[in-house]
């Protein structure tokens, strides 16, 4: 018979893909007071832009579960409430499918306090999003679902790269260009601290009292994906998209039960193991006098605000409708960003030639004289990307760079925080083609 010991070392051992290899350091509390003290930082420098062109921003989370999906326990209630802290404007939710009712039907739409809402699905490697109900196609591929939607008006996005890198699907409205989830599998070297479970009794009042802090420790890079994404582009326009892939289903509860024993539950509620207390209270502080069903102890560590705000997909769009969503995404009016560490709102990308204008997604023939502008809220460093590759660096807050070539066009915004250099916006491309 395994000891309660051995059996609570595999409770802790839930955690073990929510952090990279860095993220013992990243989540001592000195880093953590930095990376606040960062984040205050820089929201006291940024200046407001004014928004330029024909369209208005929009924050949008795609990726998003609720109690429809079986691993979430999420109400609309709460999550449009997180949606409002973490300045979310709309929400295109991706439902696991079950049998006992339609994502499309019966999934949330509409708009509540202000926040629209999008049903779709997570099915077969996409994130779908339908103009009507395509139950029963969970027993299709791939691209046979991709191309059922797109026939029917829906979009969809190639969703987890790192399980299909090389899947080649014609019909996609875009790619996911960061999943947060992806990063989770990469992480192998957090097991051997996780046997001690000393570390949550040091480490987990630290991720309550900094969860937005925390939950980004395992921001990085999304290298491979932004490769894909890049040769895929190459062929023809694919929008990138950011993927909260938010649950909030992961996370500890401890309550007292009866006879001075503890329950330990998951985000789900479910039980998971059952000690006595003062077995617990060698490495947390429990109160002396507790009644049954007292919770001692919580720790979520995704929960929806801060997966929320995390990361966004932020759309240019004439209003705040379904229409102009899917015309956005459809076209690629859109960047990606990390607004964990700064707000993102007004940042602008174009192509300028003349009085002629083109928009994120747009494309334009090649001349002399045309200029991709940028301009952003904040100081950082640019970084161009030209089919892929690095073509220019430079800091500022805003950027003018001539094109010399036709080619495919993005850029990214860089912010140090904390003594590290983090990626902070992505754009989406655009276009310059052949005369």
């Amino acid at each position: 018979m395994k000891s309660p010991w051995f059996c609570l070392v595999g409770v802790f051992a839930l955690t073990r893909c929510l952090f990279p290899a860095d993220a013992l350091t990243r989540l001592e509390e000195n880093h953590l007071k930095a990376v606040r003290a960062g984040i205050q930082s820089l929201a006291k420098m940024r200046k407001d832009l004014p928004r330029t062109g024909p369209y208005q921003e929009y924050r949008a989370n795609l990726h998003v579960h609720s109690a429809f999906s079986h691993d979430s326990r999420g109400t609309i209630e709460e999550i449009v409430a997180a949606a409002k802290r973490a300045g979310t404007d709309i929400l295109l939710f991706t439902e696991h499918p079950a049998p006992h009712y339609d994502f499309f039907k019966n999934g949330h739409q509409g708009t509540r306090d202000q926040v629209l809402l999008i049903p779709g699905a997570e099915m077969n490697g996409l994130l779908v999003y339908p103009n009507e109900s395509v139950s029963g196609a969970n027993g299709l591929s791939t691209t046979e679902v991709s191309t059922l939607v797109q026939r029917k008006g829906g979009l969809t996005f190639l969703s987890h790269l790192e399980e299909r890198m090389n899947l080649e699907v014609p019909d996609l409205t875009g790619v996911e260009i960061y999943n947060i989830h992806a990063l989770f599998k990469e992480q192998k070297k957090l097991v051997s601290t996780l046997k001690n479970p000393l570390w949550l009794a040091k480490t987990g009042p630290l991720i309550n009292h900094y969860p937005q802090e925390a939950y980004s420790a395992l921001h990085e890079y999304p290298a491979n994906y932004l490769a894909r994404w890049d040769e895929l582009c190459q062929r023809r326009p694919h929008t990138g998209v950011s993927a909260n892939d938010a649950h909030q289903n992961i996370g500890l509860k401890i309550r007292i039960t009866e006879g001075n024993k503890a329950q330990i539950e998951s985000a789900l509620g479910e039980k998971l193991l059952e000690v006595n207390a003062a077995l617990l209270s060698a490495f947390l502080s429990l109160p002396k006098e507790t009644k049954p069903g007292t919770e001692v102890f919580r720790m979520q560590l995704d929960g929806y605000e801060y997966a929320l705000r995390h990361a966004a997909t932020h759309l240019l769009m004439k209003n705040k409708s379904r229409e102009e969503t899917w015309d956005a995404l459809i076209k690629g009016r859109a960047f990606v960003a990390f607004d964990w560490m700064a707000d993102s709102r007004g940042f602008d990308l174009c192509l300028e030639q003349g009085n002629k204008r083109g928009e994120m997604g747009e494309k334009m023939a090649w001349k002399e004289g045309i200029i991709l502008s940028g301009k952003a809220p904040l100081k950082g460093t640019w970084k161009v990307m030209q089919n892929g590759k690095q073509v220019k660096e430079t800091i500022g807050s805003d950027l003018r760079f001539p094109i010399t070539q036709p080619g495919v066009y993005r850029v990214e915004v860089w912010l140090s925080i904390a003594g590290e250099n983090r990626v902070w916006i992505l754009s989406n491309p655009l276009y310059v083609a052949n005369p």
